[in-house]
């Protein structure tokens, strides 16, 4: 669980595997510090620490998923960490345990996503700089740390550096015990480190993906001033409707989604990869924890608590946590891209957690925590039951599944056939293909020209070629022309099979039906009957 890798997972092994084979990414670019995939460029952290995972156990789903595993047990020790230095060891468990169970982090310390990637370097790096405050060589530690999370996730490329300079400015007088030398030296160490990234940036390399899913794009404002100006072109409109206003609003409903009800306790995020269906980023009883936690959070500060300036770090880190998904499409409710949030909330529904444990003094109120915590319980149970038994069949098609266990067959039919046709117009077929197949990346490397479609490539196919073999695109109907004994089609049952009738006329054979754990066929294989 999830049920099978998804595009993304795939391209992380299959580029690690490429790494551990040939020192090289897929693309042939010798080890790279942003890698070209396909369709975009990547950054390296989770693909380098797959590479061992990889060598280890191989290429498939424990392979790919076991870093994210690892990092999900780091931002366990770091939280725990995090939280014992900042307030107490108990509070520290608490918070501990809650991020252990979150709906967020459980999904994505199962699967080979960035977002899981990135939180223990953020948790570290805070560990670290409060433990620097006292001594140098933490702090050095830290800026290391925070520095490399530039490398982790892309969201890390707005947050960290506003965060880092949060923890400057709340911390500043700590900071000053310092010779300006040592903070100079810790400067330049920081920036050495992010150059590389730096550099890329400023060639427009690891802005592309931004390009491709910002809400606030120049063809994204025009489009929605245009639509707000038709009914009217006097002054007032022009001032009201323009770039800045029209950018501003749009920012500002992804981050208030963000921050909503809906999102955080009931909907979650509506990707059934990045949501499970039925319950929000936290569990319902968070919503009275979190509200608890700021309550006893404000009423610390306003007593003038020693924890004042941790309470105020919370903040801040919940503040800027929305900021980077807020300027993407679907910014408000995009799960990945908002884990940001998860740190600081975890440490409120703690905190809140802990005051309703202060609370339960007397007989009335500790028969309602105990109610409280049945229905935590119960909570927590529906989630795992939804989790392993009801979501996998509801979210199959998030997780596209279907292509391990046709490319298993196919691999096992693949020396009876002299060219083997796949639809790629159900999902990019050729990373299933390498990855499932296990396909030589040095040998992939000297035959890949491009993957643009030619019209034509082979009678009744369009799309390119991989050797003389590999055929990947669209098949040209009717189906049939495509078959005869030296070709094995791999056809989508949604784009290409519609009437599974076809198979009963006597002229083709079917060898294989894949479907859907909802019985919905995916893929049809198929040949010509064989003559004697």
């Amino acid at each position: 669980m999830p049920p099978e890798l998804f595009g993304d997972e795939l391209d992380v092994g299959l580029q690690a595997y490429s790494i551990a084979t040939t020192g090289k990414d897929y693309l042939g670019n010798k080890l790279p510090v942003m890698f070209h995939s396909f369709s975009e460029y990547r950054l390296p952290m989770q693909l380098y620490f797959d590479v061992p995972f990889v060598k280890l156990f191989g290429l498939n789903e424990i392979g790919v998923r076991s870093p994210s595993v690892f990092m999900g047990f780091l931002s366990l020790i770091f939280i725990y960490l995090l939280a014992k230095e900042i307030f107490t060891k108990r509070l520290a468990l608490i918070t501990t345990v809650f991020l252990m169970i979150s709906p967020w982090h459980f999904n994505f310390s199962r699967q080979a996503n960035d977002a899981g990637i990135l939180l223990p370097f953020l948790l570290a790096g805070t560990w670290l700089f409060i433990k620097g405050l006292k001594n140098y060589k933490y702090l050095f530690a830290s800026v290391v740390t925070f520095a490399l999370s530039i490398y982790s996730y892309t969201i890390a490329t707005a947050f960290t550096p506003l965060y880092f300079l949060s923890l400057v400015i709340i911390f500043r007088k700590e900071l000053q015990k310092y010779p300006f030398t040592k903070l100079f030296w810790i400067g330049i160490v920081g920036l050495l480190l992010i150059f590389p990234y730096i550099n890329f940036t400023l060639k427009g390399i690891s802005t592309q993906r931004f390009s491709y899913i910002s809400s606030i794009s120049e063809d994204k404002l025009m489009e929605e001033i245009v639509a707000k100006r038709r009914w009217s072109k006097s002054f007032l409109t022009r001032a009201l409707y323009n770039k800045i206003t029209v950018g501003t609003e749009i920012v500002f409903k992804n981050y208030s989604r963000s921050m909503s009800f809906n999102f955080l306790f009931t909907e979650g995020d509506p990707n059934m990869r990045q949501g499970i269906e039925g319950f929000g980023q936290f569990y319902h009883y968070d919503a009275v924890l979190i509200f608890l936690g700021l309550i006893y959070s404000f009423w610390n500060i306003r007593k003038g608590s020693k924890n004042t300036k941790f309470y105020l770090l919370i903040f801040l880190w919940l503040l800027f946590s929305p900021l980077p998904s807020a300027l993407t499409k679907d910014g408000g409710y995009h799960a990945s891209r908002l884990i940001l949030m998860l740190p600081p909330l975890i440490l409120l529904s703690a905190l809140g957690f802990q005051s309703l444990i202060k609370s339960a003094t007397k007989i009335k109120m500790k028969a309602l925590f105990g109610v409280f915590i049945i229905f935590m319980l119960l909570d927590f149970t529906r989630f795992v039951h939804r989790y392993f038994t009801i979501w996998p069949k509801e979210g199959w098609r998030f997780w596209q599944t279907g292509f391990k266990e046709t490319l298993a067959f196919v691999k096992s039919q693949d020396n009876k056939y002299q060219r083997i046709f796949l639809n790629n117009t159900y999902e990019p077929m050729l990373p299933r293909f390498l990855f499932w197949y296990g396909y030589d990346m040095d040998l992939f490397q000297k035959q890949f020209v491009k993957d643009v479609p030619t019209e034509n490539i082979y009678p009744g196919f369009n799309g390119f070629k991989l050797g003389d073999k590999y055929y990947f695109g669209e098949i040209l109907k009717p189906v049939e022309g495509l078959a005869n004994n030296d070709n094995l089609i791999i056809a989508s049952g949604e784009k290409d099979i519609t009437n599974p009738a076809i198979f009963d006329n006597g002229g083709l054979e079917l060898l294989e039906v894949v479907s859907s754990p909802t019985k919905i066929p995916i893929f049809y294989v198929f040949t010509t009957k064989q003559t004697p």
